[in-house]
């Protein structure tokens, strides 16, 4: 059975893209019923019947040929396109399998659960996967399919959305440890005085701002990892222009905690479908992060657009999914169910 469908699948690879096929072929039909038809109210013996069945023939032969021509070099595009995506094929294929993994183990997994669950905490467990993956098969999109290419434009799209809400937030505390200054009362008053132009607050404004304060020393983990980090840039950069490029290096700094050290981000965002779907239904951003007080109205803003982003990298996901779905050998695994 198996063998089959993989026999079956591979035939289709002679009418992949199926459009060629179809405008030649029904150019050749339309062209050789008229001509059948001019031909059959005509008089053997005239000149114009002599003509029309010689174009006829002609006509037919070649566009049988360009069909023969197309087939064949559907055929050997998309051979040589399932050598060269590969690995993209194998980790697109085994998405929904791993998504039900990672559910079922983070549902049994107290500490991953305090970052999130669902769907889209599945994904987001899952970038360290699916960006390097995809960023590589961009370089060999010679073998992509149009929408193909729309999808995965849409998912890296969505994942550097993702960074950047993270980057606003923690990129006045890393640029301070470039500079030096560790200083967390001056960081502290400076934020108090951005956060005040964007707030309507009753009472006495001096006790309303230490009960809405957000500081990144409120999350051990995440101060620490970008103290780290930046002490470690410091040591490693010389040129010219190093202030220049901390801002562009923090994004890549973020980019390794989402892969390889997520649990840092603990208790300053969630990723859950709940949130996603929220975030789905609003379109101000007032309203994502609610009225609550500023501390609070960032932590409900980060989690719902990052819940977002995650759930629209999981719906595209899925659609690339589909398609890998009918390639041969690949099929077994993007159909399996968990």
């Amino acid at each position: 059975m198996l063998r089959l469908k993989n026999i079956i699948f591979s035939v289709g690879f002679l009418f992949r893209p199926m459009t060629p096929v179809a405008v030649s072929f029904a150019f050749l039909v339309l062209t050789c019923v008229l001509l059948v038809v001019i031909i059959l109210n005509l008089n053997e013996s005239t000149k114009v019947y002599q003509v029309l069945l010689s174009i006829l023939t002609g006509v037919t032969a070649s566009l049988l040929i360009a069909i023969m021509m197309e087939l064949y070099n559907n055929y050997r595009f998309n051979t040589k396109r399932q050598r060269e995506l590969r690995e993209y094929f194998r980790q697109v294929a085994s998405y929904e399998l791993n998504q039900s993994s990672i559910i079922e183990t983070n549902a049994k997994d107290e500490y991953d659960s305090l970052l999130g669950n669902g769907r889209s905490y599945a994904v987001f467990s899952q970038l360290k996967d699916i960006i390097p993956n995809l960023r590589e098969v961009l370089n060999h999109r010679d073998y992509l399919y149009r929408l193909e290419i729309e999808e995965i434009d849409d998912i890296l799209s969505d994942y550097e959305d993702l960074v950047k809400i993270i980057w606003v937030g923690v990129l006045s505390t890393y640029m301070g440890f470039i500079s030096g200054e560790t200083n967390e009362a001056a960081t502290h008053d400076d934020k108090l005085n951005a956060d005040h132009e964007h707030m309507d607050l009753e009472g006495d404004g001096t006790d309303a701002y230490e009960s809405i304060y957000e500081s990144i020393m409120d999350y051990p983990e995440l101060f620490n990892f970008l103290k780290k980090e930046a002490m470690y840039y410091v040591e490693k950069k010389y040129e010219p222009n190093f202030y220049d490029d901390d801002p562009k290096h923090l994004e890549s700094v973020i980019e390794k905690a989402i892969f390889y050290e997520r649990c840092i981000f603990n208790g300053y965002f969630e990723v859950t479908d709940a949130r996603c779907e929220f975030a789905k239904s609003m379109d101000d951003e007032e309203d994502l992060g609610s009225r609550a007080p500023l501390k609070n109205r960032k932590y409900e803003f980060r989690s719902n657009m990052i819940s977002h982003a995650c759930g629209n990298i999981d719906k595209a996901m899925r659609k690339l999914q589909r398609r890998v779905a009918k390639e041969p050998y690949f099929w077994v695994i993007a159909r399996y169910k968990h």
